[in-house]
């Protein structure tokens, strides 16, 4: 029922977002021109380089969470989620030493590959101060994951794109062109006030266990909080995925590719990550429907139906977009940018890898299972990384896609399902 809710949430929200980013995209190109959508996409992508801002800690919230007859009430989840603030702040005031001096030493121009477009450097130094302020605020999602209200979650993340494109229609409206370098900005911020209503939304459903936490965190000495690195460790090798396989394909080809290439990039990212979100968002669902099941010793079967399902329905959803794919994206750029069926294949092609690789992920969220994870993810990330760079000179926009759909079968999808195969007995019944 919650991976139904959450894939149901997901579809209302993609809806609003593709709408929302859609109008976006065609307000920062029409408004501001393609010089500055190229910034403002190439700035998007940052906060996916920071994924693991908890260092994988998260993951034993979820489990506990879980696991847990009374989370509000649970002294091991009180000193878990104190731990992991402690770990957040750290994090965001490391991030934010970071960014001061890439602003300072000029670090932001080479890292961005915009060339010399005037305030590219400032926006970036804006966008990722207001990232850091919000990262202590991120466990909510963990939380509401754990007690399986995942569609929660999305629809309070639906709530980024309508705020965002409010943001960006007003900065057109009222700022002057000077200032077209932060319409960035105008997402984070977007995103930082969806998570601050996560954050309260969280600490009422964990009633009082969230809040007691939040105070217990700058008691360093009366309250020294509980183990969590042994499982987020491993955990940390999943996050790091995303930052090197996927957000770093902008910047790819930021460096190598031509302006038009992260123009065609961005434009067809604007539906196919919405699909990826989609995919993520019910396959996420499925991490404490497992873990409840094995810890209950009432899990029956592996997760094959699911993904199976998963990638059935991405690669339908690809084929409706190779039919509408040219009059969307021409709508969606205003003529500006053209995106070719090479390029909507290939990223089809890395969301139906996404969507079956995500059951069999979610399955393996176990602590023996986290950690086999590790060894393939980083594998995975690398090699996409890798991939991109061979692929993006010649193929443009559409190599980072593909080179990162080819890492995901050979270093997860064959991988998982060997493991799953040998080790089920074990997946079954095991218990933490």
């Amino acid at each position: 029922m919650s991976a139904l809710l959450a894939l149901l949430a997901r579809m209302g929200t993609m809806c609003v977002s593709l709408v929302c980013g859609v109008l976006t995209t065609r307000l920062v190109i029409s408004g501001a021109g393609v010089d500055q959508y190229v910034l403002y996409t190439v700035l998007l992508g940052l906060p996916a380089l920071l994924s693991f801002t908890d260092l994988g800690s998260g993951a034993v919230i979820v489990n506990t969470v879980a696991t847990s007859r009374d989370p509000g009430h649970s002294r091991l989840l009180v000193a878990r989620l104190t731990s992991v603030g402690r770990i957040q702040l750290g994090f965001a005031a490391v991030a934010m030493a970071i960014n001061a001096g890439l602003l300072v030493s000029g670090g932001w121009r080479a890292l961005l590959g915009v060339g010399d477009q005037p305030g590219a450097d400032v926006a970036a130094f804006v966008c990722m101060t207001v990232f850091c302020l919000a990262i202590p605020l991120g466990v909510w999602i963990r939380v509401l994951i754990g007690l399986g209200k995942n569609h929660i979650v999305i629809l309070v993340q639906g709530l980024i794109s309508p705020l965002t494109l409010l943001f960006v229609w007003l900065t057109l409206q009222l700022a002057p062109a000077t200032l077209y370098p932060l319409l960035a900005v105008c997402s984070f911020l977007a995103t930082a006030l969806t998570a601050l209503a996560g954050f309260l939304l969280a600490s009422w459903l964990l009633r009082p266990a969230l809040g007691t936490a939040v105070r217990h965190v700058f008691q360093v000495r009366r309250y020294r909080g509980a183990r969590v690195m042994d499982i987020g460790w491993p955990m940390l090798a999943q996050l790091l995925t995303p930052p090197i396989a996927i957000s770093t394909q902008r910047f790819v080809l930021a460096q190598q590719g031509t302006p038009a290439d992260v123009a065609q990039y961005g434009v067809a990212g604007q539906v196919f990550f919405a699909l990826q979100t989609l995919v993520t968002a019910a396959g996420v669902a499925l991490w404490p429907i497992y873990a409840k099941g094995r810890h209950e010793g009432t899990l029956r079967r592996g997760p094959w139906p699911q993904a199976a399902v998963f990638g059935l329905a991405a690669a339908a959803a690809t084929g409706v977009v190779c039919l509408v794919g040219p009059l969307l994206f021409a709508f969606v750029s205003d003529g500006a940018v053209v995106v070719s069926l090479t390029t909507m294949l290939t990223f089809g092609a890395m969301i139906t890898a996404t969507a079956v690789l995500n059951p069999l992920g979610m399955y393996l969220m176990d602590r023996e299972g986290i950690r086999f994870q590790v060894i393939p993810t980083l594998l995975m990330a690398f090699g996409s990384l890798g991939l991109s760079l061979v692929l993006s000179a010649p193929m443009g926009a559409a190599g980072p896609p593909l080179g990162n759909a080819i890492a995901m079968v050979v270093c997860q999808i064959i991988p998982y399902t060997i493991y799953i195969l040998r080790h089920r007995a074990r997946l079954l019944t095991s218990r933490e």
